[in-house]
């Protein structure tokens, strides 16, 4: 789920409507990782690469059910950029043989015309957050927030994020408004590794607008000095300009 990938603009950089809480010290957490997949698919040649996504499913469902993966999921991209791609796919595992068991498996299948020629990129990331409502399947909404830590900045950012957004994010996962919701980083890195991708699967799109709503409640029970305050915390260990969102309608997914 990254830049896909796994895989949200107002949920990390929404700076003025976050509300502060104590600062909990970073705990390590067992990894989970993801690979993710990305094709830039013709338009003409959309429905033919559907129904070979839909020739993955019987693979992934039977290695999900067996444990070696922990979620999988296929989505299409909603806002399309010149540059960007159209389709991708995710798994996830607790460890790294069983992503690379899954890739072998999906290999094995037919490809499809539409990929042909198609442009493709790949990531493996490594969850520094991963924050789950369980046993989640079906449609739903995927949203990426990409954000560039200055070097050197990575445990500030990372207070920053546990202080003012990951409390909000925890609640919304515990009433059921978002469904999921973790922090990744590259785990092999093909980007410049201050990167830090916050993925979030919303249940439909009401969803999106009840998260917004959160978010502005937060910042209305704030002063515009406190706002201009957590913005400029957030400003001064990320790269300027250097943030992107995404997207995207997500098919089918199961989450454990």
């Amino acid at each position: 789920m990254r830049q896909s990938s796994l895989v949200v603009a107002f949920l990390v950089l929404c700076l003025g409507l976050l509300e502060p809480v104590t600062v909990v010290a970073q705990q390590q957490e067992a990894p989970v990782y993801t690979f993710v997949a990305l094709w830039a698919i013709p338009r003409a040649q959309w429905a033919e690469f559907g129904t070979w996504v839909e020739k993955t499913q019987p693979v992934l469902e039977r290695l999900f059910k067996d444990g070696t993966l922990v979620s999988w999921g296929r989505f299409e991209t909603i806002v399309h950029t010149e540059e960007g791609y159209t389709h991708g796919a995710w798994w996830q595992s607790s460890n790294i043989a069983g992503i690379e068991r899954t890739l072998i498996e999906l290999l094995k299948l037919p490809p499809s015309p539409a990929l042909t020629g198609a442009r493709h990129r790949d990531y493996i990331y490594r969850s520094l957050v991963y924050r789950t409502k369980g046993g989640a399947s079906g449609p739903a909404y995927l949203e990426v927030n990409a954000t560039q830590v200055q070097p050197g900045k990575g445990r500030e950012w990372r207070e920053l994020f546990d202080k003012y957004t990951k409390p909000t994010l925890d609640e919304l996962v515990g009433n059921g408004t978002i469904s999921h919701y973790e922090l990744q980083v590259e785990d092999y890195h093909t980007m410049n590794g201050g990167w830090r991708w916050s993925v979030t699967l919303l249940p439909n799109a009401e969803a999106i607008d009840k998260v917004n709503a959160a978010f502005r409640a937060l910042g209305d029970k704030r002063s515009q000095e406190e706002r201009d305050a957590i913005a400029a915390a957030f400003r001064d260990v990320t790269v300027p300009g250097a943030h992107s969102d995404y997207v995207a309608r997500v098919t089918k997914y199961q989450i454990k």
